[in-house]
């Protein structure tokens, strides 16, 4: 940032608005700060003041750029065969020169022409000479630095997209509706962020306090830039993660750190998810849950699984880009893009290739598969559309287990390798029952409403303990479970002042729960529910078509608390997964070593 001109004050009376509160008559609810209840609209007003009285705005990228000290090109990444400079191509694999790389939006209808022996598209070309107005160094722009005509070179360039990105000197991410407006709102906002108000929201948990302070109120201009097509394509999430020094640019250079955007997009995410709205600014839970996670992208390495739950919300015109835009954040470069393989191949690949090197993560989707329709080989590998499907991620963190390696591996020809643990044969289960049905068997059976709320919902919404965390409460099990069950009852009605705090009331620490109830209330609404129990533990499964004897095994996913996912397996199918959720161990229990097995 630099110093520049004052961003125009906001009236006092404007601020009050966006909590609808008039003069001393509260509407904004209450807030504890230094152990003291005080509106949250006060202390709105006087961090709004502080940040407005920095006068900081962003500097322009050439400007960032130009600035920096000794600029060098990157060694240790693979780099592009050509770059473009002053109007023509040039080679850069055998150079060492340094290079800006970009990520824009295809137009949907591409214009194509003739240009320095191959074709380009023209708004490839434009691109080049409007950036190149600002900068003398070289730009990286696929549409012409990639042949796209010559297949051979193009999957070779495709395969190093991720060094690419990566040994940029910057990243800049064209994003038209960026302006000056733009830039200062989002500054803006990190500013509310970094202040008393914001952390004292953060640190009760109060969702709906942390939006207002971080958006300002629902400010139309968060509207508009996240309703950019940029957001929505698979590629841009790669393109935007790989390297710190990466903007977001628009039509007249204005130019915004794509962390502070990030970072943004924290409490808006969680506002929208555990809010009884379907949408936030305009967009659904599931992509402010996207757009999160490029954060946690922007570290060395990113879980297979929390990739697929960021890139798979997105689209691509080719649904092989939906696998080969995540390898660079995942490191399975390894595997090279071939859009002649059917497209199942192009998954499994994925997923087995992300479990050669440990990570099992992409596990926790797999209760999503439907087992019935699901093709050969596809009984456990998760695809784009069912994760799509979801509103949201869980906000449990699975984690993959350390397990040895073993070179016998049973099953078929065809399918996924993955390491198991048999916890017994299957000695009781139930009958199908609905949500509430579940719920009286599992109290029948001795379960406290922790490991119930687990069972059912641990995957889909996230375990009990880490409900309590994200809203500063603790014990909150039941009070979910009854709450979550009054819901798809019709019980409970409660307006969205009471569930999201949204009133008058004094913010109450762990009162948030209510959302995360609401969300609960839409997992299992029409479904028939099985439980399942082995000597090792107990799972809750949706109804499936398995017969005959079956096993309960330990699957290599597991959470901080150690709460593990499991596998249903029938003997008459054992190849073939039956079902997969969460399990619940028995004290004392032991399971089986680990086993290698191809499930088809």
């Amino acid at each position: 940032m630099q110093m520049g001109q004052q961003v125009e004050p906001v009236s006092q009376s404007l601020q009050m608005n966006i909590w609808k509160c008039e003069n001393e008559r509260h509407q904004c609810g209450k807030m504890i700060e230094h152990n003291a209840a005080i509106p949250r609209c006060r202390a709105y007003l006087r961090d709004h003041k502080k940040v407005t009285e920095r006068k900081t705005t962003y500097l322009t990228w050439h400007r960032i750029i130009k600035n920096a000290d000794n600029v060098k090109a990157a060694t240790t990444y693979a780099r592009p065969q050509n770059c473009i400079r002053d109007g023509k191509l040039v080679d850069s694999a055998s150079s060492a020169e340094p290079y800006i790389a970009i990520s824009y939006v295809w137009d949907t209808r591409p214009s194509f022409k003739e240009w320095e022996g191959r074709r380009v598209t023209e708004q490839a070309l434009h691109i080049a000479d409007r950036l190149s107005k600002h900068t003398s160094y070289a730009l990286w722009i696929d549409a012409i630095c990639i042949d796209q005509d010559n297949e051979p070179v193009k999957m070779v360039e495709l395969a190093k997209m991720a060094d690419i990105y990566r040994g940029a000197t910057a990243v800049l991410c064209l994003v038209p509706e960026i302006d000056q407006t733009t830039s200062r709102v989002i500054e803006h906002g990190t500013g509310m962020m970094d202040l008393d108000g914001f952390r004292a929201l953060e640190q009760a948990g109060d969702t709906h306090g942390m939006y207002m302070f971080a958006s300002q109120g629902s400010n139309e201009v968060l509207h508009k830039v996240f309703s950019s097509r940029w957001w929505t394509r698979a590629w841009t999430f790669q393109e935007a993660v790989l390297n710190r020094a990466t903007f977001l640019v628009g039509e007249t250079e204005d130019t915004i750190p794509i962390s502070d955007v990030l970072r943004i997009s924290h409490p808006i995410s969680r506002r929208a998810a555990t809010q009884k709205k379907e949408n936030l600014l305009g967009q659904l839970s599931s992509f402010w849950d996207s757009v999160y996670s490029m954060s946690d992208a922007m570290k060395v390495y990113m879980p297979l699984g929390t990739a697929m739950s960021s890139v798979w919300r997105r689209q691509s015109t080719v649904v092989h880009d939906m696998a080969y835009s995540l390898l660079g954040v995942c490191r399975l470069e390894t595997i090279t893009p071939d859009y002649r393989l059917p497209v199942e191949k192009v998954f499994v690949d994925l997923v087995d290739k992300a479990s050669s090197k440990g990570d099992f993560s992409w596990l926790r989707w797999s209760h999503l598969v439907d087992r019935n329709a699901a093709c050969e080989g596809m009984s456990m590998v998760p695809v784009p559309a069912t994760v799509l499907a979801t509103p949201a991620s869980a906000i449990t963190e699975w984690r993959s287990v350390e397990v040895p390696r073993m070179t016998v591996v049973r099953g078929g020809a065809i399918g996924v390798c993955i390491p198991h643990r048999s916890t017994g044969v299957i000695r009781w289960q139930s009958q199908l029952e609905d949500i509430k049905g579940t719920i009286n068997i599992l109290q029948k059976l001795s379960y406290g409403p922790e490991d119930i709320w687990n069972l059912l919902f641990g995957l889909h919404v996230g375990l009990a303990c880490d409900v309590d965390r994200a809203v500063g409460g603790s014990g909150l099990a039941q009070a979910l479970l009854n709450l979550a069950t009054g819901y798809v009852d019709g019980t409970f009605k409660l307006g969205d002042s009471e569930d999201d705090l949204v009133g008058d009331k004094p913010y109450t620490r762990g009162y948030g729960f209510t959302a995360y109830a609401s969300m609960a209330a839409k997992v299992w609404r029409n479904a028939q529910l099985v439980v399942m129990r082995s000597q090792g533990g107990t799972t809750v499964v949706p109804a499936h078509s398995g017969t005959g004897q079956a096993r309960l095994h330990r699957l290599p996913v597991e959470s901080h608390r150690k709460t593990c996912l499991c596998l249903v397996v029938h003997d008459s199918t054992k190849f073939r997964a039956s079902a997969s959720g969460v399990m619940v161990e028995n004290d004392h229990a032991g399971s089986g070593s680990w086993q290698f097995t191809r499930f088809s």
